[in-house]
C-alpha cells in the first residue's frame, strides 16, 4: 500500500514538473515576448541570459543631436504615448524634455537618452487594423507609406521584412519584429562595409556614381544633347567639374553643382532602404521654366527596383522617403506630366 502511495506521488509530481517545462517553451516564443532580458539558470551569483539568435537585444542609442529616421520613429511613438512631439527627423531639446517625461513615468533614469530600456517600453504591438503614430512609427521603418493605417499593403511588407529576418511572418510588429526593424534589416540599415556619406558634393557624386544599386540614363526623352544625360551629370560631377544642362533648356548650357542633400537622399534609399533606382534626369533635359532641375537640386527616377514608374515600381514609399529626407515637391503618377517618373526636389 505505501509503495502503491509513494509510487502515484511521484507520479504527480512528474506530470507537474513535465506541465511547468511546457508552458515554459509556450510562453518563451513567439512575437510576443517580452522585451527585456530573462535572466536563466544560476551558477552562485550570476544570471545568465535566454539564448534567442532571433532577437537581439541591441537597440540604437538616440540622444540630442541625433537625426534620421529611427528619431523619427522614437517621436511617432511618443507621439502614440500622448507626448507633444513633432515628427521632424531631428532629435532636439523638445524630443529630449518628452522623453525624460516618458522615462520618469516609466520607471526608468530620466536621462534623456532612448537605449534599450527605454525602446522596450517605448515600442508597442501594432497589427492589421491599427492606426495612428505607433504605425506612423513603423511604417517609417518598413519605407512605406506612412499613413498611420495599418492596412493589407503595410502587412504585406511586415510579413515580407519578418522572413527576410528570420522571424514568423505574422504580420504583427510585436517586440522581436521591432527589435529587428530598428537593427538588423539590410533593407533598413546600411551594411556594415558602406562608407558614410562623404562632406563635399563632388565626393557625394563618386558614391553615387559607384554605387551598384544606382543607375543612370544615357540619353534623354526630349533632346539629343549626351553631354548633359544624367549619366554624364554624375560622372562630370564627380570629376569636380560641375553638371552641365542642355544648351536647348531654358537656361541654355552652363555647368551646376549637385546639391548634397540630394545626392545622400540617394545614398540613403538605396543603402539603408533597400531601393533600386534608375535616375533619368538631374540638371540636364527640358524641364519647367523654374524648374529646380536646373539649380542642381531635383532628380527624376522612372525605375524603381527594377520596375517602371507607373507599372509596377513602389513609387510611393519612395516619394514617402524622399519627403522624410528633406524633399519638399515631391510628385509621381497622378500629377500632371509625372505619370512615367518620379521628381524629388530640394529648396
Amino acid at each position: 500500500m505505501r509503495k502503491n502511495v509513494r509510487n502515484l506521488l511521484l507520479q504527480g509530481l512528474a506530470a507537474v514538473l513535465l506541465a511547468g517545462g511546457a508552458l515554459g517553451v509556450v510562453n518563451a516564443t513567439g512575437d510576443e515576448a517580452n522585451a527585456s532580458t530573462k535572466p536563466g539558470p544560476r551558477s552562485g551569483s550570476h544570471a545568465t541570459p535566454l539564448k534567442d539568435t532571433a532577437f537581439t537585444r541591441v537597440w540604437p542609442m538616440l540622444q540630442t543631436g541625433s537625426r534620421g529616421a529611427d528619431v523619427l520613429t522614437a517621436q511617432h511613438l511618443l507621439a502614440a504615448r500622448g507626448y507633444a512631439v513633432t515628427p521632424d527627423n531631428a532629435y532636439g531639446k523638445k524630443t529630449a524634455a518628452a522623453v525624460r517625461q516618458f522615462q520618469t513615468r516609466a520607471g526608468l533614469k530620466a536621462d534623456g537618452v532612448v537605449g534599450p530600456k527605454t525602446w522596450s517600453k517605448l515600442i508597442t504591438t501594432v497589427h492589421l487594423g491599427s492606426r495612428g503614430p505607433a504605425v506612423k512609427a513603423a511604417q517609417v521603418q518598413l519605407g512605406v507609406t506612412a499613413d498611420g493605417v495599418f492596412g493589407k499593403n503595410t502587412r504585406t511588407a511586415v510579413r515580407n521584412f519578418q522572413t527576410r529576418a528570420h522571424l514568423k511572418a505574422d504580420g504583427v510588429i510585436g517586440p522581436k519584429t521591432w527589435n529587428a526593424l530598428l537593427t538588423t534589416s539590410p533593407a533598413t540599415k546600411p551594411a556594415p562595409s558602406t562608407p558614410k556619406p562623404a562632406g563635399n558634393a563632388a565626393a557625394l557624386a563618386g558614391q553615387v556614381l559607384k554605387n551598384r544599386g544606382i543607375t543612370f540614363a544615357r540619353a534623354h526623352s526630349d533632346t539629343r544633347h549626351y553631354g548633359s544625360t544624367a549619366y554624364a551629370n554624375i560622372v562630370d560631377m564627380a570629376a569636380g567639374r560641375g553638371a552641365a544642362t542642355s544648351p536647348g533648356s531654358h537656361v541654355g548650357a552652363k555647368r551646376v553643382q549637385l546639391d548634397p542633400r540630394m545626392l545622400r537622399a540617394l545614398i540613403t534609399l538605396h543603402d539603408r532602404y533597400g531601393y533600386r533606382l534608375n535616375i533619368s534626369e538631374f540638371v540636364g533635359g527640358v524641364h519647367s521654366k523654374n524648374s529646380r532641375h536646373y539649380r542642381g537640386l531635383a532628380f527624376d527616377a522612372n525605375v524603381i527596383n527594377g520596375k517602371h514608374v507607373g507599372k509596377g515600381a513602389p513609387h510611393k514609399a519612395v516619394m514617402n522617403l524622399c519627403s522624410q529626407l528633406g524633399a519638399s515637391e515631391v510628385r509621381g503618377p497622378g500629377d500632371p506630366d509625372h505619370d512615367t517618373h518620379i521628381h524629388c526636389a530640394w529648396k
